[in-house]
């Protein structure tokens, strides 16, 4: 992974005051109490974002599972606790945790691009505090390769790695959303997000639900 840069605010805050001074221009989170602020991302990073964010949207909106919000979306986990995930997922029933002022309380799904500024805390406090919570899954995918990359699922309350079976990952939050890993790391071109779907749909959508 490439080199970034992050910015520690020492002063500790809550939750509540976080949300009130938080920068609008700027990805920020509260881990334990501090505010932590990333350079900004770089393309690898965003060309990956935006071929999922499409990806996971889009079936979502066509099967009306529940909501997707991108990386502004402020989560507050606990009172010392508020994340800015790349991507989440919220499921239809639990609509409710979505407010004007973020998501108050765990998503089903959590997808974090690593990057080097960040992969501390999205492989430590973070995946722990998912874990408290209750996240049903998170994605840790490092834009460079699959060397880097996991993937969590919920499971009595812990996290287990997910099973990648055939180069496929079956969602456990998504019902019958399947991803091919292979497409994360393309030699060029990302594939059409419709082919993309239209590969799913073979796949039997959301009746594949496990």
């Amino acid at each position: 992974m490439k080199f970034g840069t992050r910015v520690e605010m020492a002063e500790r805050m809550t939750a509540e005051e976080f949300l009130e001074l938080a920068p609008e221009d700027r990805k920020a989170e509260l881990i334990d109490g501090v505010m932590i602020m990333s350079s900004p991302a770089l393309d690898i990073h965003e060309r990956l974002f935006g071929f999922l964010f499409r990806l996971i949207s889009e079936y979502v909106e066509a099967h009306d599972l529940g909501e997707v919000r991108g990386s502004r979306t402020p989560v507050v986990l606990a009172s010392d606790q508020v994340y800015e995930p790349d991507i989440l997922f919220v499921a239809r029933e639990r609509a409710g945790l979505i407010t004007e002022r973020g998501v108050m309380g765990a998503p089903d799904l959590v997808v974090e691009i690593l990057s080097r500024a960040t992969v501390a805390y999205d492989r430590g406090p973070k995946l722990r505090a998912y874990e408290r919570a209750g996240v049903r899954e998170v994605w840790l995918i490092d834009p460079y390769g699959p060397a880097g990359t996991e993937f969590y699922r919920l499971e009595g309350g812990r996290f287990v790695p997910a099973r990648v079976e055939g180069g496929v990952l079956r969602s456990a939050a998504i019902p019958g959303f399947a991803l091919r890993v292979e497409w994360l790391w393309p030699e060029g071109r990302f594939i059409p997000v419709r082919d993309a779907l239209a590969w799913m749909e073979a796949q039997g959508g959301p009746s594949t639900a496990t």
